[in-house]
């Protein structure tokens, strides 16, 4: 079995370590201007909702690996620091064919994806 196809179980649980939102490092990355603030917390929300729904279908190793490795750096520099620790561990993973891990990787972007946004309340209009 090639080591695109195996995949062990991931946490069914979020890690419990690391920030969900570090409001620090986003004010050094956009040097405190609320108006870039803003703009950039609604495109990586709008990116959230795209892999929303990406995530849901199988896909190739190569489109699973694009998509969570972009994950990983947007959420990173944003400073949603949790949502980037799990996308690189799903970027590992390779394509997910079974629904079942699929489903499971869907429920952690789920709940990570709700804590951001409330996080992030205080950045939108």
């Amino acid at each position: 079995m090639s080591a695109a196809l195996r995949h062990p179980a991931l946490p069914l649980n979020p890690p419990a370590s690391g920030t969900t939102f570090d409001h620090a490092h986003f004010h050094r990355q956009t040097f405190g201007d609320a108006d870039l603030q803003r703009e950039i917390i609604q495109l990586f929300l709008a990116q959230i909702e795209d892999a929303r729904k990406t995530i849901r279908t199988p896909m190739t190793t190569t489109s699973w690996r694009f998509l969570t490795h972009t994950l990983k750096g947007a959420a990173a520099s944003v400073g949603a620091l949790r949502l980037a620790g799990l996308a690189a561990a799903w970027e590992i993973e390779g394509s997910p064919q079974d629904a079942a891990l699929r489903g499971t990787i869907l429920a952690q972007f789920e709940a990570e994806a709700a804590a951001f946004s409330v996080a992030v309340r205080g950045y939108q209009d």
